[in-house]
């Protein structure tokens, strides 16, 4: 398929995606706002902000508003592209949203049942939708830059953070004195299991999460960085004589689609050409050479 049709829909279903997933978010935590408490979720009102499903859905739904722009900015340069740093963000919300889908499918659900905890409610937007859609989204539309290893580690500390957090306020303080209920039922767990081994095999599980979710974007990445490679390569509208020349009529079909000015240097692209054309010219020339066609600084037209 095309290079720019690919680039396209990708960025029609990300600004689709990472609207949809804030506006779902959006929902299930206003529900929960106003829900009233019943034998199994206690935590309602302003007690939702102690559960783990809660804050993670609602940084997820951050971390897709963070994209929008991005997007908007690809159909327009047909260059979706995103800063590595909003991608890592992205990384870790969806960690957190998918650890909380696991657990409701293989903890929750056998203790009470998958129609309560997966579709019951605002259950079906905590536990199922944003999820899902969270997880499709970092893998097959927001798949821009290789996520490093290190960057697991990254993605677990809200999870280290929240089971710190849940340990003094619990554990420690109490209910009793002002802390938070045990909704989680960890003290129950402990009886079989002792407390550090629980909080390790958490963040173990919650690493395991977000390992397999690197090497699934990764993989997409890959292949969708070599089919823009190989389009910026044997595309006819770059075959020049010359690597210069191919930036130039870059710069100035770029010009084109944008009236107002607005600059944004394709530094990945130029790169891509560069290893068309083995001019040997350094990304930094590159990037000078497409502003200064960009503004018509050569005297071109």
């Amino acid at each position: 398929m095309n290079a720019m049709k690919t680039n396209r829909r990708r960025c029609i279903a990300a600004i689709v995606f990472c609207s949809l997933v804030p506006f779902l978010v959006f929902l299930a935590v206003s529900d929960q706002l106003l829900s009233t408490p019943d034998a199994i979720v206690q935590e309602v009102g302003w007690k939702s902000y102690h559960m783990f499903t809660i804050l993670s859905n609602m940084f997820m739904g951050v971390a897709a508003a963070m994209c929008i722009p991005y997007a908007v900015d690809g159909l327009r340069y047909d260059n979706y592209h995103l800063p590595r740093w909003v991608v890592n963000v992205l990384f870790t919300a969806t960690t957190g949203v998918a650890l909380t889908f696991l657990i409701a499918v293989t903890v929750l659900s056998p203790m009470t049942s998958y129609y309560r905890m997966m579709l019951f409610s605002n259950n079906i937007l905590f536990h199922t939708a944003v999820p899902i859609l969270s997880i499709l989204l970092f893998i097959f539309i927001n798949s821009d830059h290789r996520v490093r290893p290190r960057a697991a580690w990254l993605a677990i500390v809200p999870v280290s953070l929240y089971a710190a957090v849940y340990f003094v306020l619990v554990f420690l303080l109490g209910e009793e004195n002002g802390g938070w209920r045990d909704h989680y039922q960890i003290k129950e767990i402990t009886q079989y299991v002792p407390l550090p081994l629980v909080v390790v095999g958490v963040i173990l599980i919650a690493f395991g999460v977000a390992t397999l979710l690197r090497l699934a974007h990764n993989k997409v990445h890959a292949r969708r960085k070599a089919e823009m490679k190989t389009y910026y390569q044997e595309a006819g509208a770059y075959d020049q004589p010359d690597l210069p020349s191919a930036v130039k009529a870059l710069a100035e079909t770029n010009r084109e689609k944008d009236l107002g000015g607005e600059l944004i240097v394709p530094r990945r692209i130029l790169a891509m050409m560069e290893e068309k054309y083995q001019s040997g010219l350094p990304v930094d020339e590159l990037c000078r050479l497409y502003i200064d066609a960009y503004y018509r600084k050569d005297g071109a037209r």
